[in-house]
């Protein structure tokens, strides 16, 4: 399974992978996963079905499936069903989808894809959600931020320890908690439980790329120690930690509104 060594570009809330990948067991994790056109198609297995994906496949957060890839690459998006709602909902009971798409969607996708890492903005996932469910998306990042928000934003990815609280924070922004709470969902796209909890996988990752130990990872990012760190890296990514090749190469797109 550790053949994880591709490409990461991590945002708000989402992280992309394009590189090779591995065969996984069973798992579930919160995360909505969406796999983009490849090579060759994809297996994948849900506990009904076999899905040979030859194009787009969504796969619903929660949803128990595993993957069969041995020595293949893939494009895989990992974000935040909280940014799409709309089209999180409409997956239904089964919780996968196969998409197709018009040719014009097919080509801003391929486009989009192709962009260079170091390109990608803050909104990337979300946009390629927009793409395959033009109506289902939700914006993540409001083109004018709140300067209390702002603030929180700059305090939070400066913190040394991201075990801060709604309370300390809406303090620290000079607003109630319940004002602060619709305040940072509304202009963020989640609520900021998920969003901290997005910015201590983001360290995490980081952390691992540049071969730290999954002690020393889990330190860094604000977990209490490494099992909890790979509980919540599973969970999320449907991976563990130690399938995080050493040699991926991790790139941070971070909010600048």
């Amino acid at each position: 399974m550790n053949n994880w060594a591709g490409d990461i570009t991590i945002g708000l809330g989402w992280v992309y992978y394009d590189g090779p990948v591995g065969h996984t067991e069973f798992h579930q994790h919160y995360a909505v996963q969406i796999c983009f056109p490849f090579s060759c198609p994809l297996q994948i297995e849900t506990q009904g079905q076999i899905l040979n994906a030859k194009g787009i496949l969504v796969i619903g957060s929660n949803i128990s499936h595993r993957l069969s890839a041995a020595s293949q690459t893939a494009k895989i998006l990992y974000i935040d069903p909280s940014l799409f709602r709309k089209g999180h909902e409409r997956l239904g009971a089964g919780g996968v989808e196969m998409l197709k798409l018009s040719s014009a969607q097919s080509t801003a996708l391929e486009q989009t894809l192709a962009t260079n890492p170091a390109s990608r903005t803050t909104e990337f996932g979300v946009q390629l959600t927009q793409l395959i469910w033009p109506t289902c998306s939700d914006q993540a990042v409001v083109p004018s931020i709140d300067p209390r928000i702002a603030g929180s934003l700059e305090e939070i990815d400066a913190a040394e320890d991201l075990g801060i609280t709604l309370d300390q924070v809406a303090r620290a922004a000079g607003l109630s908690t319940g004002r602060f709470r619709h305040l940072f969902s509304a202009q963020i796209g989640m609520p900021l439980k998920s969003y901290l909890l997005w910015r201590k996988l983001h360290r995490a990752i980081q952390s691992l790329a540049s071969d730290s130990s999954l002690t020393r990872a889990a330190h860094i990012a604000g977990f209490a120690d490494s099992a909890h760190l790979s509980r919540t890296f599973k969970r999320t990514f449907g991976l563990s930690p130690n399938d995080l090749n050493r040699r991926a190469n991790v790139t941070t797109r971070k909010n600048t509104s």
